[in-house]
């Protein structure tokens, strides 16, 4: 079944919006102190967050609106997710200050020299630094929630910080990527 590019109702977009609902729900059951569920819903927001891509690719539901909402989804939850975690004393504030700042950063540049999104592609760095933020933000929750896992605590900081690098250096990217797409 192949959506048009110009569809708004597939199943990876309805996917999409979904992770997006969640968000909220994550906050409240983790500042609320239910960690059990809020590690259940990070499960499925990171779940979602590989299963929009490879729904759209597979059910040839490719979509424009796809192509837009799946990253600002990642960069909302990774944003919203970061923020409740260093609310919760699991993060370092640190972490969060440069991923937002970049994003911050890159939605002005956009905004400034598109008045919107500059369509640039996902690079490697980009995924690479989504991969990592999306593997240490459940690590730092885990090993705060039981103790048998507290190992993962340092693991999961590590890869926080690898991350937020990840993400100053994707950031680069993206801003030479719409430097050069404005002299176009």
């Amino acid at each position: 079944m192949t959506a048009s590019r110009s569809a708004v109702w597939t199943v990876p977009n309805l996917l999409s919006f979904a992770r997006l609902a969640l968000l909220p729900v994550f906050a409240w059951l983790l500042l609320t102190d239910r960690t059990g569920a809020a590690i259940v819903v990070l499960a499925v927001l990171g779940s979602t967050d590989w299963l929009d891509g490879y729904l759209a690719r597979r059910l040839g539901q490719v979509t424009l609106l796809g192509e837009r909402l799946d990253p600002l989804a990642d960069r909302i939850s990774v944003i919203v997710v970061g923020l409740t975690l260093a609310w919760a004393g699991l993060l370092p504030w640190l972490v969060l200050a440069v991923i937002v700042a970049v994003d911050a950063t890159l939605l002005v540049l956009a905004w400034a020299w598109f008045r919107g999104s500059p369509d640039l592609p996902v690079t490697r760095v980009g995924k690479l630094r989504t991969l990592l933020l999306l593997l240490a933000l459940p690590m730092l929750l885990l090993a705060d929630a039981v103790a048998a896992l507290a190992w993962l605590r340092p693991v999961g900081l590590v890869l926080a910080v690898l991350g937020a690098l990840g993400h100053v250096l994707a950031g680069v990217g993206y801003a030479r990527g719409m430097a050069r797409s404005r002299r176009l």
